[in-house]
């Protein structure tokens, strides 16, 4: 949020201001003679009391906005919170220092005592930041105005990484008080956060693990050598590799000879040594993130700030050493990120309090440019959403006429999904219309769109449900399209099909099972059925009473049974209809009956 605020991604500069004043409690004194606040980038900061534990801050800052002034629909004001929280982090990070919007947290790092879970207090663990008073010098004034306005500065994707890193870094510097093992473990992850988006490392064959590279290289003896390198390539795109290395090289990249250099710190490290360390730590992450390993005792315990240890042959950094590497390496990422004045982006989700959540489906549903290439299962999707919502409580449906005939001069460009997705779409929605509101070529598309279902799909299996037909292909094809379809179902290009539907094709194939005499594997997916459609309570009663002599009727999910064609169309015509831009409409002509429908095989 201070970015956005500083104004930068504003095409048209600033509108309207807002003054905005929030308190922070910290561990800073800031000893000034004169009244005038500390201005950064950020911000303004005031002390307001001089005296206690911890002292309040008063934090100032000018809210500034695009619009020029407030009316329906612009946001008046987001409040000091989002910036006294990311104002309170970047204060903590950059001067080592206890600062937050919390009073009794506050206190509570600052109060000199040990937790339940770790023997040493915090301000005996991590130099200066726990300190019960810090003496604010010109010095770290001048540090906080110069890291806030290279922060601000930085190009939007590099501040929104740098703000998760040092927002990550001080939860870790919170947790110190309670929890080592997770302190520890942010600490690495603050700068972790940086190396997998900006270190544009390229995985090398070699970075493969050794077993499985020799296993593979083997398998590849005798294959053409560019083949060879395809397949290559192709499993390490897939992999995330040597993220240890990539950890450890970005942190050395991002430390001078100077650092190695410096005299006076306890335990300071060589560049040999401290590679070595940053493995261990690395080691103590992912040994604590994947099973919870308490990290060696000898880290919980007074050792006058040194910034290593060394037990056996493993040299560790200590949670102050740690926390300076992960300091000066996000300080010297910020110095070395491009730095722009304005740059055009748009930043409306990104804004505090906003959300974004896909609309319901009588919104848009009903446009004819809803249907696009890789957009056409979205759409098959939303109307089986609204039948499904309709065979259980009557809810209306949208009419998809002017949707319909864009597939009608669409079909023929769109290929696999898509085409799937438009033929059942046209199908599914013409099917309960009465027979002289259908599209005026209808007969001769609707064969088109049969063809198009004719192969097994789970576009055709959703029909052949619906419309209450059984498939010409075998139980074993029909297994394995739903296996497919509940494997798929949530990846990026998938169908999802309403829980109604899903659990009616399994009852479905759990009959046809049956009636082949496959008894087992028709209880198996009532078995199934039963633990998945959660809602419905048909299922499980249906496997409790399973009888191989009795048929399964999926039907018995819908209390009152599934609509008659006519009765959709009749309770679309008698619902409240949603609008939207005055298009959108409920469906509401009588359908016609069963036997003049057309079915897709």
């Amino acid at each position: 949020m201070l970015q956005i605020n500083s104004g930068k991604l504003y095409p048209d500069g600033v509108g309207r201001t807002n003054e905005l004043r929030g308190v922070l409690y910290s561990n800073l004194f800031l000893l000034r003679m004169d009244d005038g606040p500390i201005v950064t980038a950020a911000g303004r900061l005031r002390q307001v009391d001089s005296t206690g534990t911890p002292r309040p801050l008063i934090y100032e800052i000018t809210e500034q906005f695009e619009d020029n002034a407030i009316q329906v629909g612009v946001l008046a004001s987001h409040g000091v919170q989002p910036y006294l929280q990311d104002f309170s982090a970047i204060v903590s990070f950059i001067l080592r220092v206890t600062c937050t919007p919390d009073a009794d947290h506050c206190t509570r790092l600052l109060n000199g005592r040990r937790s339940l879970g770790v023997m040493t207090p915090p301000d005996k663990l991590v130099r200066r930041a726990f300190d019960k008073e810090i003496i604010f010098q010109q010095s770290d004034i001048d540090l906080l105005k110069s890291f806030t306005a290279d922060l601000i500065a930085l190009k939007r994707k590099s501040f929104l990484a740098t703000m998760r890193a040092i927002r990550t870094y001080v939860t870790g510097m919170h947790r110190v008080r309670d929890d080592l093992e997770l302190a520890y473990t942010l600490l690495v992850a603050s700068i972790e956060s940086l190396a997998q988006d900006f270190d544009a490392h390229k995985a090398q064959w070699t970075d493969y693990d050794q077993s499985k590279r020799q296993r593979i290289d083997k398998a590849l003896a005798g294959a053409d050598e560019l083949i060879g390198k395809r397949v290559r390539t192709a499993i390490l795109e897939g992999e995330h590799l040597a993220l240890a290395r990539r950890f450890r090289e970005f942190v050395l990249a991002h430390l001078s000879d100077s650092e190695f250099q410096e005299s006076g710190r306890n335990g300071s490290l060589g560049k040999l040594d401290l590679r070595d360390a940053l493995k261990e730590a690395y080691a103590l992450r992912s040994r604590y993130v994947h099973k919870l390993r308490d990290l060696p005792r000898l880290l919980d315990s007074d050792f006058a700030y040194s910034e290593s240890i060394r037990s056996g042959h493993a040299v560790y950094l200590t949670l102050e050493g740690l926390s300076r590497i992960a300091r000066k390496v996000i300080i010297e990422f910020v110095a070395r990120q491009p730095k722009c004045e304005k740059e055009i982006y748009d930043y409306r989700l990104e804004r505090y309090g906003i959300l974004s959540a896909e609309l319901a489906p009588q919104y848009w549903i009903w446009r004819p440019d809803a249907i696009a290439p890789g957009q056409c299962r979205k759409i098959l999707s939303a109307l089986l959403s609204q039948l499904a919502a309709f065979f259980v409580s009557k809810s209306p449906i949208n009419d998809l006429n002017q949707v319909c005939a864009k597939i009608e001069t669409e079909l023929s460009r769109f290929r696999g999904n898509d085409r799937k997705a438009c033929a059942a779409i046209y199908i599914l929605f013409n099917c309960y219309l009465p027979l002289d509101q259908r599209r005026p070529n209808h007969n001769k598309f609707h064969k088109l769109c049969a063809k198009a279902l004719q192969s097994p799909s789970i576009e055709a299996l959703c029909l052949h449900l619906i419309l209450g037909s059984v498939p010409s292909w075998s139980a074993t094809d029909q297994q394995d399209i739903l296996d497919n379809y509940f494997e798929r179902r949530n990846q990026p290009g998938g169908l999802r099909v309403p829980e109604l539907f899903e659990a009616g094709m399994l009852l479905s194939l759990a009959e046809r099972c049956r009636s082949e005499g496959q008894i087992d594997q028709a209880k198996a997916l009532l078995a199934f059925s039963a633990v998945n459609a959660v809602h419905f309570p048909a299922p499980l009663s249906l496997q409790a009473q399973f009888n191989p002599g009795l048929p399964i009727d999926w039907r018995v999910l819908v209390p009152s049974g599934p609509p008659k064609s006519s009765e959709v169309g009749a309770s679309a015509a008698g619902s409240e209809e949603v609008q939207a831009n005055d298009k959108a409409t409920a469906v509401d002509n009588a359908a016609a009956s069963p036997e003049d429908t057309e079915t897709a095989n």
